[in-house]
């Protein structure tokens, strides 16, 4: 079993860009930021797609990419914070989502159950969040062109955080129904 592939080497690259993303911008570096944040998102897209076409899953990349995930989420609401993009109330509606889902996998684990299927809601509302979040900041770094980019965040955001909220339901769902088929 090959444990570090490439889609696992793509996702670790993923995960130690974040402090790039954040240091670029504190210094203002917003062209650059978004630079970063498109092949972050693609290389989210892309480690997924060489896993499933060259059949190189590893138990090290489930666990992975769903962390790489959470952690680029938090770096890009941190970064929206930071810029004043984005209300607080949204912020935290989608942090507490990413707690209690976290709480929720860390129970099942204690009752030795290693993770959820995933569910198509839960990957449309990542992937709306992941083209909303970084539209934000791309109108903060191109000013000429902000409308068009608030208009393409804040229409993904708003279907991110509706998908993301009615996925935890699902996945709650699911943890029930599969807690109680293991007694």
């Amino acid at each position: 079993m090959i444990i570090l592939n490439l889609p696992n080497s793509i996702t670790l690259i993923r995960i130690a860009v974040t402090p790039i993303i954040l240091y670029l911008t504190f210094t203002n570096q917003l062209v650059l930021v978004c630079i970063l944040i498109f092949i972050s998102s693609f290389s989210d897209w892309l480690d997924g797609y060489i896993a499933r076409r060259f059949n190189q899953f590893s138990r090290l990349g489930e666990l992975l990419d769903p962390i790489s995930d959470r952690i680029y989420i938090l770096t890009l609401l941190f970064i929206v914070y930071y810029l004043d993009a984005l209300n607080i109330p949204l912020i935290v509606i989608i942090i507490l989502r990413e707690i209690s889902m976290t709480i929720l996998m860390v129970y099942l684990k204690t009752k030795d159950i290693t993770g959820l299927p995933v569910h198509y809601l839960g990957k449309m509302g990542a992937f709306n969040l992941l083209i909303g979040i970084p539209g934000l900041i791309f109108a903060k770094a191109f000013p000429s062109q902000e409308f068009i980019w608030l208009t393409i965040g804040w229409s993904f955001l708003l279907w991110g955080v509706f998908l993301y909220l009615f996925s935890t339901v699902k996945y709650i769902n699911q943890a029930r129904s599969i807690l109680k088929s293991h007694g």
